[in-house]
């Protein structure tokens, strides 16, 4: 799993990257990932070339200071690479959700609302997670 990525602000009307960045960092961040190491300008390039020199160097550097990204100097220019992989950043950020909402405060609300709401999509949902528990407790037992 990856680092904990400081996560102030999770927006749900947004889509993707979006919910947990600003559109100009989730844009760079999957350019980073695409690329797997770049410069800033690698990154202005795989982008279309549109992008201000000065402000993708600042929100790559603003994205290395959350540990998103790794920064290395090599010669005269910077170079990015990400410090998780997509699967594993969100997996972070999923995890970090999951145990503000099951703190004590939420924890009978949360596990409520989980039922209420799978049921509603799809009754099948809830076989699903009692199945899901099921495995999970019979693996604990036999370790």
């Amino acid at each position: 799993m990856s680092r904990d990525v400081p996560i102030q602000s999770f927006k749900l009307a947004e889509e993707g990257l979006t919910h947990i960045f600003g559109e100009l960092e989730a844009k760079l961040v999957e350019a980073v990932w695409e690329l797997e190491q770049a410069s800033v300008q690698d990154v202005i390039d795989h982008l279309g070339g549109n992008l201000n020199y000065k402000t993708t160097m600042t929100v790559l550097n603003r994205l290395t200071e959350k540990d998103v990204l790794n920064r290395q100097k090599e010669g005269r220019a910077f170079v990015y690479t990400a410090t998780a992989s997509r699967q594993d950043l969100l997996a972070g950020v999923f995890d970090q959700m999951v145990r503000g909402m099951f703190n004590d405060d939420f924890r009978k609300i949360a596990l409520a609302q989980l039922i209420e709401t799978a049921e509603e999509i799809d009754p099948q949902l809830l076989d699903d997670i009692d199945q899901l528990i099921k495995q999970h407790k019979q693996n604990a037992q036999e370790t």
